[in-house]
């Protein structure tokens, strides 16, 4: 068996799936068969089976959505020092932060994008003045939609 610390994890073991070669100049090379979906895999394996994330864990999570502790604090909602600490298993994870932690990764793995657009945008209208009203037109195709105008 292998251990597979390169991924960020300390409990991470290959059973097979990995090729250890010797190089006269650098030694040891390790070759791992698919290394994107094993990470695919290692990840769903963490946000539904496991009851709670370590540091380890958020960090891999993070790493592999791409994201900073910065954007991944700005997507929670939360300092981007509450990322740093949950990382160093220095703080405690609220419950709707690991629970939406879980629902991107999930969603960056099968893909769509609906629910990161969703808090992007939601965040951004924070920074902005929302209107005092809204209005709503039913149109042609019998279906309502919302109409940008200034109703009193």
């Amino acid at each position: 068996m292998y251990h597979y610390e390169e991924c960020g994890l300390s409990n991470v073991w290959l059973h097979d799936g990995y090729k250890i070669e010797e190089d006269e100049l650098y030694g040891e090379l390790v070759s791992i068969s698919s290394v994107n979906d094993l990470h695919k895999t290692i990840g769903l394996y963490l946000i539904n089976e496991k009851p709670e994330l370590n540091g380890e864990d958020i960090r891999f999570l993070r790493k592999e959505l791409n994201l900073s502790q910065k954007n991944l604090a700005g997507l929670i909602g939360v300092n981007e020092s509450s990322v740093r600490n949950w990382e160093t298993d220095r703080g405690d994870v609220s419950k709707p932060a690991d629970r939406f932690l879980r629902a991107l990764y999930k969603e960056h793995v099968h893909g769509g994008g609906e629910l990161k657009a969703m808090v992007e945008k939601l965040n951004h209208q924070e920074r902005n003045h929302a209107s005092k009203s809204v209005s709503f037109s039913y149109n042609h195709n019998k279906s309502w939609k919302h109409k940008e105008c200034d109703a009193r």
